[in-house]
């Protein structure tokens, strides 16, 4: 563009459109074969510019409107939000979008607020918990899976009940005199309670009935499996209330108390078997 008093004055060529100050004395000419530059004058609005040297200077400036930087809310205030709702602390680090690239911080935290209550309101406080119950039963088979088939490594105190409303013993575990008398000693397998005959006789725990009958001189008999090699076993009843492969609990009534056998009087001989051996009840009871 030519800068005179009238304006600029552009000129236009076939091949291409530029602008360019005119000076007659610069302007290439026309390449060979091509029509002669066509000059028209085009009025140009330009803002006025100051006085002096940076007048004669021409600069092709570009002013976009200004961009408006925006909070942009990224996944950290998201979190941030989810976690405050939720009654988490969390502090999440995102980096700026400005020129400084400062670090911002985004932190949310849970508020606690106390509660008054006025004295003269009833109210309750309450706590949920998660409690188990196992049973006796569960316990003695646990027990004894642990043993491995030695008791001597696990506490059996407890683990078989009394077979025995009221207790009363008259003959505990171990080597005692001849009830038949001749002076001499015996080894006595098992504990005996005094009762009368036909008193109920209860399982001690719960398993499978694998003898119910006369067995000689414990007279009629009952044997209980409780598994992993513990048995206990009921001997000198009046009558049987089980048979074999029957299942009992803890506490069933297996028999009636007597003196069948080699007895001196109405009583119940109770044993406690491990594996076939016979150990001292008041161990297991």
């Amino acid at each position: 563009m030519d800068a005179d008093a009238d304006g600029y004055i552009g000129r236009r060529y076939t091949t291409s459109l530029r602008y360019s100050v005119r000076n007659p004395e610069t302007l290439p000419e026309p390449a060979p074969g091509l029509p002669p530059a066509v000059e028209a004058e085009l009025p140009v609005l330009l803002p006025e510019t100051p006085a002096g040297p940076a007048a004669a200077r021409t600069e092709n400036v570009v002013a976009f409107p200004q961009r408006v930087q925006r909070d942009t809310l990224g996944l950290s205030h998201k979190i941030a939000a989810v976690a405050a709702v939720s009654g988490l602390a969390l502090a999440a680090a995102y980096p700026a979008m400005d020129d400084a690239a400062e670090e911002r911080v985004a932190k949310a935290t849970a508020a606690v607020a106390d509660v008054t209550v006025p004295a003269g309101d009833g109210y309750a406080v309450e706590r949920t918990a998660l409690t188990s119950t196992v049973s006796k039963d569960q316990q003695l088979s646990r027990m004894m899976s642990a043993a491995g088939g030695d008791v001597t490594t696990v506490e059996t105190a407890g683990a078989l009940a009394q077979p025995l409303d009221e207790v009363r013993i008259t003959s505990r575990f171990g080597v005692r005199p001849d009830p038949w008398g001749g002076g001499g000693t015996v080894t006595h397998i098992g504990q005996d309670y005094g009762a009368q005959c036909g008193t109920p006789v209860k399982a001690a725990a719960a398993g499978t009935v694998v003898q119910a009958g006369w067995a000689g001189h414990s007279g009629n008999r009952v044997v209980v499996d409780h598994g992993n090699g513990l048995q206990t076993t009921y001997n000198h009843n009046t009558s049987l209330k089980v048979s074999v492969g029957a299942k009992v609990k803890r506490g069933d009534v297996v028999s009636l108390s007597g003196t069948t056998g080699n007895s001196t009087g109405c009583h119940l001989h109770f044993e406690v078997l491990v594996n076939g051996t016979a150990v001292d009840p008041s161990g297991w009871l």
